[in-house]
């Protein structure tokens, strides 16, 4: 299994050790590609859009964001960590998360996405936990992505080598959990991924209906959902053999 790791922080503290015991009860045998921010990626997106008039190669910060995604492309399982920043995600993860909004559905998503896994791991000294799995899964969401965990844990504490027996077996418990869950394979997204590339299609429609009636040109986003067949029954989750059969 192509695993890629983007984590949130550069430092090696409570998130990273939470991310080696989640790898560990992996198991061996993986391809692993690992990615510390802001070091791997230390630019803003500029709101310059374009990606959204062309593609994420003639981003000013491609050097650092296509390599990134190509590697989020190649893997089978997806693993993000952030502590708790202020009640958020870490500001440098939340920066490289900005250059990928041409991916999201309703623009331009790729067919891989809907089949992978991910994962994502935070800790806390209190509170503000469920508020960056929120922020990283909305990413996850509404890029496609299939199936996503998370492994998370209020440590109330700083340092590992502090942090009690009782919260550190809470934690090897939920990755040997989530580990078993991410090796299953996938026939397709869930509801909610479902449901979303539903609306987003509707939307589609209805938004070129207006532009057609007004004389504007299609949008770049209908005219790719268009190509890709999403509009003829298509659904980026079926393989392509699937669909052949039922057009035939």
């Amino acid at each position: 299994m192509k695993i890629t790791v983007i984590n949130g922080v550069k430092n090696k503290g409570c998130t990273y050790k939470m991310k080696d015991a989640f790898l560990e009860a992996l198991h061996n045998g993986h391809e692993i590609t690992e990615y510390h921010l802001p070091t791997d990626a230390p630019e803003f997106c500029t709101g310059c859009k374009a990606c959204f008039f062309r593609d994420i190669s003639v981003c000013p910060h491609s050097k650092y964001t296509v390599p990134i995604w190509e590697s989020i492309l190649a893997a089978d399982l997806l693993v993000f960590t952030s502590p708790v920043y202020v009640f958020h995600v870490t500001g440098q993860l939340k920066a490289l998360l900005d250059h990928y909004a041409t991916k999201w559905m309703a623009h331009s998503p790729e067919n891989p996405m809907f089949f992978k896994r991910a994962v994502i791991i935070t800790n806390a000294a209190g509170a503000g936990i469920k508020r960056v799995v929120r922020d990283i899964g909305d990413s996850l969401d509404y890029w496609g992505v299939a199936r996503r965990y998370a492994v998370k844990e209020a440590l109330f504490g700083a340092d590992w080598d502090k942090i009690s027996k009782k919260r550190k077996a809470s934690i090897t418990r939920q990755c040997r959990r989530v580990a078993k869950k991410v090796q299953k394979p996938v026939k397709r997204p869930h509801f909610k991924v479902r449901f979303l590339f539903g609306i987003m299609g509707m939307a589609h429609k209805m938004i070129n209906k207006s532009l057609v009636k007004s004389g504007e040109p299609q949008s770049r986003d209908y005219l790719y959902w268009k190509e890709k067949g999403w509009f003829r029954g298509g659904k980026p989750w079926k393989r392509k053999t699937q669909q052949s059969k039922r057009r035939g």
